[in-house]
């Protein structure tokens, strides 16, 4: 008999839900490849050496430049931020979600909580839960409300003064995921102050944070562009800067996420950084992900050309997708960041399934249905999201995918093709 798991283990199996929507078995859709799979890059370098094939201790003392050089550098040239970055006051690690769930080992004990508005980004959970046995507290936001401006800052305290465990830390991701918009800079101040107010730790993941592009659809107070945490005057805030912390790296601007680098920044918390970094020695960055992004992030005039071009080419594919939307009377999210938009799909889904029918059961029909279809895409009723009809649409596919991708919802929901 197989000796038993740990009682720890065993809580967090009890205590973990399953999946609701499970993505396809086999392959995604590949033009050349897999031309009838489901819809989901490939980078080659002649520059692997055999350092880059060892321990990842004998890279780092090869004298090679490494990412953990070249990251710093990245923040410094594009986030502005006030305390230059070095590789002393931040950690790198194998992808923001690792660097989250170590950075909430160490600032929340377990059953204590980390809070955000909702909705929210729901793989937040795994990086909450594991390995601190951390919980997600959430603020719920009315559909009404503007999720991203300071009026949810007493929906935030209130939750601070009635949840049923201790608040640690506020979360927010700037640019936020899943509302595809940058966080205006009053409400992030407004965040600190709280987090100040309240002596908790203030994380704010901005990955997404050089994926903005313009909008003209936004009233102008919305359309700001991207400000990094980093670049504020902590000081003049009257906020204590070593309980603020930034998420951050390049993989998610170079449509590279497989690559799996992240940063942790901590500018004014030294003692914590000590304490993080000797926890990626068991899970490095891998060397091959250092070698490829080492070779593109010291061609800096290439990387504020390709962060250029990103931009155009978001800004197309959201318009492509927003234009769809419009022609179906589709309500969704306005966009100025990030690869993905929230499209409402009610009016398709009371089409398929009468409205007296339990949402649940209508919701998975119809994700089954979108499978049968070959496009998966999930509602955000995962995230909390007020709106329970609303699916993430990611819209960074090659033009041609995207208008197959659009087709092929069509044909799920047996309206008319519009012309694109």
């Amino acid at each position: 008999m197989s000796p038993p798991l740990s009682p720890r283990a065993l809580e967090r199996i009890r205590t973990t839900p399953a999946p609701r929507y499970v993505p396809p078995p086999g392959p995604y859709y590949d033009p050349e490849l897999f031309p009838e799979a489901h819809f989901s890059a490939l980078l080659t370098t002649e520059h692997l050496r055999t350092q880059h094939l060892r321990y990842r201790f004998t890279l780092l003392k090869s004298g090679l430049p490494t990412v953990e050089d070249l990251l710093p550098e990245y923040i410094n040239d594009h986030f502005s931020p006030r305390v230059r970055i070095t590789r002393e006051n931040c950690v790198a690690g194998p992808g923001i979600g690792a660097c989250l769930a170590q950075l909430i080992w160490a600032l929340v004990g377990q059953g204590e909580g980390v809070l955000m508005t909702a909705p929210f980004y729901d793989d937040y959970v795994r990086d909450i839960v594991h390995p601190a046995g951390a919980v997600p507290v959430l603020a719920h936001v009315p559909p009404t409300e503007d999720s991203l401006s300071p009026s949810v800052i007493p929906l935030l305290e209130k939750e601070i003064q009635l949840s049923q465990v201790p608040i640690r830390v506020l979360l927010v991701p700037n640019p936020h995921n899943p509302i595809p918009q940058v966080v205006p800079e009053e409400t992030i101040k407004a965040y600190a102050l709280l987090a100040e107010k309240h002596n908790l730790h203030l994380i704010v993941d901005e990955v997404f944070a050089l994926s903005t592009f313009g909008d003209s659809s936004f009233p102008p107070a919305h359309n700001e562009l991207f400000k990094s945490i980093l670049s504020y005057d902590l000081d003049a805030l009257a906020v204590d800067p070593s309980r603020v912390h930034v998420l951050a790296g390049p993989t998610k601007d170079f449509g590279a996420s497989g690559f799996k680098l992240g940063l942790l920044i901590s500018p004014s918390n030294p003692t914590l950084l000590t304490l993080l970094r000797p926890l990626f020695s068991a899970t490095p960055i891998s060397s091959a992900s250092d070698a490829l992004f080492t070779r593109v992030l010291q061609d800096k005039p290439f990387v504020a050309s390709f962060l250029a071009d990103n931009r155009a080419a978001l800004r197309g594919a959201y318009e492509l997708v927003a234009r769809w939307c419009r022609a179906h009377d589709l309500t969704f999210t306005p966009a100025n960041a990030g690869v993905y938009v929230l499209v409402d799909f009610a009016p398709f889904i009371d089409r398929l399934y009468p409205s007296d029918s339990a949402l649940e059961e209508r919701l998975e029909a119809v994700v089954k249905r979108l499978i049968a279809h070959r496009v998966f895409v999930k509602p955000t009723t995962s995230g909390a999201d007020p709106i329970p009809t609303r699916f993430r649409v990611v819209y960074t596919q090659p033009r041609e995918t995207m208008l197959l991708a659009l087709r092929r919802i069509e044909e799920t929901f047996g309206v008319d093709a519009v012309p694109m």
